[in-house]
């Protein structure tokens, strides 16, 4: 804790030398190639509501962990008409294809709110032994089953027309964005940042507020 004192003390020692300042530097601003990257060609998005894609996977531990930091951010934009973001699952083989089908199947069956993080915990926490996709199938519809869902019903849920299509636009979107690794976040389609590019969980959705308003100086 910083003493009244040294405050005191401080602010003398800055009138005196006849310096208008803060006695606490502002964080540096983000760096273009550090801090974040442009895409190359930008997407096209609506200029407003600012879109933010929240890039993650339920195989990506380091996902999983950044997962209650982009939460708050997400809570702190939440009745912001110029800001929206859009969870985009990822599966990298088609073999993992049924982790963002049970992502928009969880969506479509309200129980997003009670079963996607506890589940996201189980998929990296707990013991598998995955080689096939069926195997995985098998595994997924046995613990559904056990939190309170029809295996069936959900088995049909994951084939629906709404969840397949959503599960194609977040392939095409982080195709599109040219994402390789997560977890990241892409800003209205022309910029990306992520944990290992900023270096902290925390820089990382500092750096999306500083893009959100970056862009918003701009218009």
């Amino acid at each position: 804790m910083i003493s009244r004192r040294l405050l005191i003390s401080s602010a003398a020692a800055v009138g005196a030398a006849g310096f208008s300042g803060s006695l606490f530097a502002a964080a540096p601003d983000p760096v273009l190639g550090k801090d974040y990257i442009e895409v190359r060609p930008p997407l096209e998005f609506p200029k407003k509501p600012i879109v933010v894609h929240d890039f993650f996977a339920y195989t990506c531990p380091h996902c999983l962990t950044f997962a209650p930091v982009m939460e708050k951010f997400i809570e702190s934009v939440k009745g912001n008409p110029e800001v929206k973001v859009v969870p985009v699952p990822v599966a990298w083989n088609d073999d993992l294809a049924i982790f963002p089908h049970t992502y928009y199947a969880f969506e479509a069956l309200g129980r997003m709110g009670d079963l996607h993080m506890e589940f996201w915990t189980w998929v990296i926490r707990g013991s598998h032994d995955w080689s096939s996709a069926a195997d995985i199938e098998k595994d997924v519809l046995q613990w559904v089953g056990e939190h309170g869902l029809d295996q069936n019903k959900f088995r049909q849920t994951l084939g629906s027309f709404s969840v397949v299509s959503k599960a194609r636009q977040a392939t095409r979107t982080w195709k599109n964005y040219g994402v390789d690794s997560t977890p990241c976040v892409g800003v209205a389609g022309r910029y990306i940042t992520a944990p290992h590019l900023v270096g902290t969980r925390q820089g990382t959705v500092d750096t999306v507020q500083w893009l959100i308003n970056k862009i918003r100086q701009e218009k």
